[in-house]
């Protein structure tokens, strides 16, 4: 089977919260992001209509540090449902800046650290 992706996923363990396009402004879900790459990242979260989260732009808020939270921007690539009501969906980031490319590049290199331990 060919590989499509365009950069080595790191596994992470990560709860954060997570905004879909359309949905109510105040209605965040809780996520949790199971992998990052250069390029996007693998998250579980409850959503009642995996089919239509596809194409769709979410906010991803990350707690970076013990003070700080990063929100990424990004589009759900796939979407595929799993038990208990928990999506499993892969989204690609959207317009990251400088800083918070360097960012991710900094929690994709803590997350390789991490499993190495």
């Amino acid at each position: 089977m060919e590989n499509r992706r365009r950069a080595e996923r790191q596994s992470a363990v990560w709860m954060g919260s997570c905004h879909v396009e359309g949905d109510p402004t105040d209605l965040w879900r809780e996520c949790g992001v199971f992998d990052i790459s250069a390029h996007g990242v693998g998250m579980d979260l409850r959503y009642p209509d995996p089919s239509g989260l596809v194409g769709r732009r979410m906010s991803v808020r990350l707690p970076v540090g013990s003070s700080m939270d990063m929100t990424l921007m990004g589009a759900v690539r796939n979407a595929k449902p799993g038990p208990d009501g928990i999506v499993r969906a892969g989204l690609e980031y959207i317009d990251l800046s400088d800083a918070e490319r360097a960012i991710v590049d900094l929690l994709e290199r803590d997350s390789t650290r991490q499993s190495g331990d």
